[in-house]
C-alpha cells in the first residue's frame, strides 16, 4: 500500500472512530469495578516504547508484535475462546473492515466485538495507550 493511500485509509479510520464516539452508537454502561481504570493492570512494551492499561480479569497474549497480523491480543480470562470479544494492538499492517480500529500514535487498536462491555474496555484501552 503506498504512503498516500495509507494516509487516506488511516484518515477514514480516525473519522469513523470520532463519529462513533460523538454519535454514541454504543450506549455507555457501568461495567462494575472494571470501569475504574486506576485499578487496572499495566502492560509496557520497552522495545516498541508504549504502554496501556487493561482490566485485572483480562490477559495480554503476545503473538508476535510487528511480526504477524495478530500482534498483542487483550481478552477476558475465561477458559473459552470467543473469536469476537477481544481487542488487538498491532502496527498499521493490521486493518480490518468488519471491526473497529483506532489509530493511536501509529498503532492500531482493533476489535470485532459488539458486546457493550468489551466496547467500553476497548475505548478505555485506547484512551490509556501512551508512547514512552
Amino acid at each position: 500500500m503506498n504512503s498516500q493511500l495509507r494516509t487516506h485509509v488511516n484518515g477514514l479510520i480516525l473519522i469513523y472512530f470520532l463519529a462513533f464516539i460523538v454519535c454514541g452508537s454504543a450506549t455507555a454502561r457501568n461495567i462494575g469495578d472494571d470501569a475504574d481504570i486506576a485499578n487496572w493492570q499495566s502492560y509496557s512494551n520497552a522495545e516498541n516504547k508504549f504502554s496501556f492499561k487493561y482490566p485485572k480479569n483480562w490477559e495480554v497474549i503476545n503473538e508476535g508484535f510487528y511480526k504477524t497480523g495478530f500482534g498483542l491480543t487483550i481478552q477476558k480470562i475465561s477458559g473459552s475462546e470467543d473469536s469476537d470479544n477481544w481487542i488487538r494492538i498491532n502496527s498499521p499492517q493490521f486493518q480490518e473492515e468488519d471491526g473497529q480500529c483506532v489509530e493511536v500514535n501509529k498503532q492500531l487498536i482493533c476489535t470485532y466485538s459488539h458486546d457493550a462491555d468489551v466496547l467500553d474496555i476497548f475505548k478505555s484501552v485506547a484512551a490509556s495507550f501512551k508512547l514512552k
